[in-house]
């Protein structure tokens, strides 16, 4: 097959014509939904052929990298392959459930991140991944971010150590309120998360654990999913380099510089965009 093709399900508006941008070599156009495409959809083409995994990879890392730079979950739904050399394949929605969100004109100018390493990057998939589970499994999101922290450093105290010493990083609300609410009610914050949060979903053999039926424990998470959250992007920023979409603009604002992780939109006549680095 020349193109994989992916139906995703975005949280955030899709664009509402075709939009091609190179990754990682590689074609890759982003489609909306249409009479014709019921799904929005990713493809990637290869004119020598390409894999369902390696183009798997490719449209995954791409949407890692968006829904970093939005700050919003984008999963994949199903896959399938397509050979029409001009064009991507056509994807129906299937049985998936759909956010239905709008569609809109394209970005403007995009900031989409490369991380330079595979800790950066698998940090970005994390990230991805606890975004996409916050709707259907709080317990699970929480546990894709805090991944984030395991990624450097292996240890559970070696963990908690660095919440204690990030938790002056937390400066706005909602985070800022909860972390007011645990230093009054916990002794340890950090240990408190790593605890009641980590450890309590991810085993059962033995206390803390988090039950899936007890009403107080989904609470406690749901209260707790956006600090680590805000813990995990200052991770990404501060530790794996990958600035945040308002971090990258203030730099660029205060450089007036130029990054090949800035991409512009090219109109074509045929009413497609093509992203490219901005010059």
């Amino acid at each position: 097959m020349r193109w994989l093709d992916v139906a995703v399900n975005p949280h955030f508006p899709w664009p509402n014509v075709s939009v091609e941008f190179v990754i990682e070599g590689k074609k890759l156009v982003t489609q909306p939904r249409s009479d014709e495409n019921t799904a929005s959809a990713v493809s990637v083409y290869d004119e020598n052929g390409i894999t369902f995994e390696i183009g798997g990879g490719i449209v995954s890392r791409f949407l890692s990298r968006l829904a970093w730079s939005l700050d919003k979950g984008v999963a994949e739904n199903f896959c399938a392959g397509s050979n029409h050399p001009a064009m991507p394949g056509r994807l129906g929605q299937g049985v998936w459930p759909c956010f239905n969100r709008m569609q809109n004109p394209p970005w403007g100018f995009l900031y989409l991140p490369l991380p330079q390493t595979p800790e950066a990057a698998l940090a970005l998939a994390l990230y991805r991944e606890g975004l996409n589970l916050r709707p259907t499994s709080v317990p699970f999101s929480f546990l894709s971010f805090f991944k984030i922290l395991n990624i450097n450093h292996g240890k559970g105290r070696e963990q908690v150590a660095w919440i204690n010493n990030n938790l002056l990083n937390i400066k706005y609300d909602p985070e800022l309120a909860r972390l007011a609410y645990l230093r009054k009610n916990v002794a340890d914050v950090g240990n408190y998360m790593y605890e009641l949060g980590r450890c309590a979903v991810a085993h059962a053999h033995a206390a803390p654990t988090s039950n899936p039926d007890d009403y107080s424990d989904r609470k406690r998470l749901e209260n707790d999913l956006e600090l680590i959250k805000k813990l995990a992007a200052i991770a990404i920023e501060n530790d794996f380099g990958v600035r945040s979409d308002s971090a990258f603009w203030e730099m660029m604002r205060q450089t007036n510089g130029k990054s090949p992780d800035l991409l512009r939109p090219v109109s074509r006549l045929d009413g497609t965009i093509r992203y490219e680095e901005a010059p």
